[in-house]
C-alpha cells in the first residue's frame, strides 16, 4: 500500500542549513522526511539567528531558496536580534508578522508546525494552521518561560502570567507536541498534557562526519595554537552557556604557555564576554566566531577538552 505524501510546513525563525553556523535538527528532519517521499518547506528568518547578519541574498520581504529537496522561504526580520532584550522581542515579533504573510507562498499543506523557542513563532504556526484549516505540530525544544524566569530575564509578574496563559493556550490547542528531552514529556504531564498526545524525538548525531583518526592540524595552524592543549567550547554565546565561568578558569590558567581556550561561535553576548576578556588580559583566549555545521567536525579533532556549560 502506498503512503500518501503529506506537505510539512515549519515556522522556524532560526532554521540553518548544513553551511551556515547553528543546530541543523530541522535541516536532518526534513531532509529525512523528504527521502520517506514527503514534501518539507520551511519559513525562516532572513536573518542568520546566532549573528545577526544576512543569512541569505534579499529578493523582496520574502526570498526562496531551494536546499537539497526542501524549500526555504526566507521572511524579512527586522534586525535588531542582539541589541537587548526589548528589541529581541521586536525580532521575534516582526518575524511572527512576516511568516504568516508569507505562508501562501508554501502552497497546499496538510500539517503546519510550530517549535519552540522562541515561543512567538509557535503562535504564527498555531494562526497559520487555523487559516489554513490544518492540524497545528508543535515541537518544544526549551521550556518557555520557565528558562527565561530562571535566568531572571522575565521579572514582571504580569508578563510571567501572561507568559505562562500563553504557553497552556498553545498546548491546549496543538493537536500533537513533539519534545526533544524526556524531562520535558514530564513537565507537559505535570501541566495536564495527555500522554499520548506527547512524542520523543531526542537530538542526534550523524556519526558518519566523524574520522577518529583526524587532528584538525590544519586548524590548529590557522588558530595559532599548534602544539598546545586546545579547550574548546563550540556553541551559542548567550546568557544560559556560562562562558564567564571558562573566563574565570582562563585567568586562573594563563601563566601555563601550553593551555589555550577556542571559543567557537557566536551569540548576543559575544560583546560583552570580549570585553570580559580584554578586561581580564587574556592572551590564551580565542574568539573564532561561528563556522558552518560541516566544519564542526574538524574543530573538534583540533581539540584536546571540549567544554559544554549550562
Amino acid at each position: 500500500m502506498t503512503r500518501p505524501r503529506i506537505h510539512v510546513l515549519l515556522i522556524h525563525q532560526a532554521f540553518v542549513g548544513p553551511n551556515e553556523p547553528g543546530g541543523t535538527r530541522h535541516y536532518e528532519l526534513a531532509k529525512h522526511c523528504v527521502t520517506q517521499g514527503q514534501e518539507f518547506t520551511i519559513i525562516a528568518s532572513d536573518l542568520s539567528y546566532l549573528t545577526g547578519k544576512a543569512a541569505v541574498q534579499k529578493d523582496g520581504l520574502v526570498s526562496e531558496q531551494h536546499l537539497d529537496g526542501l524549500k526555504v522561504l526566507r521572511a524579512y526580520t527586522y534586525p535588531s536580534l542582539h541589541r537587548s532584550f526589548i528589541w529581541r522581542v521586536v525580532s521575534f515579533l516582526s518575524f511572527m508578522i512576516m511568516s504568516v504573510s508569507a505562508s501562501p507562498r508554501a502552497g497546499n499543506v496538510d500539517v503546519v508546525m510550530g517549535t519552540s523557542p522562541p515561543i512567538f513563532q509557535a503562535v504564527s504556526a498555531w494562526l497559520t494552521s487555523r487559516l489554513r484549516r490544518k492540524p497545528f505540530l508543535l515541537e518544544i525544544r526549551d521550556l518557555w518561560p520557565e528558562f527565561a524566569i530562571g535566568m531572571g530575564v522575565l521579572k514582571s509578574p504580569v508578563l510571567i502570567w501572561l507568559s505562562r496563559w500563553l504557553e497552556g493556550f498553545l498546548y491546549a490547542r496543538a493537536k500533537h507536541i513533539l519534545v526533544n528531552s524526556p524531562a520535558y514529556r514530564d513537565y507537559l504531564l505535570e501541566k495536564g498534557v495527555r500522554a499520548e498526545k506527547i512524542s520523543l524525538i531526542p537530538n542526534g548525531v550523524n556519526t558518519a562526519m566523524f574520522d577518529p583518526s583526524a587532528k584538525g592540524d590544519e586548524l590548529r595552524g590557522s588558530w595559532g595554537v599548534a602544539g598546545k592543549f586546545v579547550v574548546t567550547y563550540a556553541g551559542a554565546l548567550g546568557m544560559a552557556n556560562d562562558i564567564p565561568t571558562v573566563l574565570r578558569a582562563a585567568a586562573r590558567l594563563r601563566d601555563d604557555s601550553d593551555i589555550h581556550f577556542i571559543l567557537l561561535g557566536d551569540g548576543k553576548e559575544r560583546s560583552k564576554l570580549e570585553s570580559m576578556a580584554r578586561e581580564l588580559s587574556l592572551t590564551n583566549v580565542t574568539f573564532t566566531g561561528a563556522i558552518a555545521k560541516s566544519l564542526v567536525p574538524e574543530a573538534l579533532a583540533a581539540s584536546d577538552a571540549c567544554i559544554a556549560g549550562l
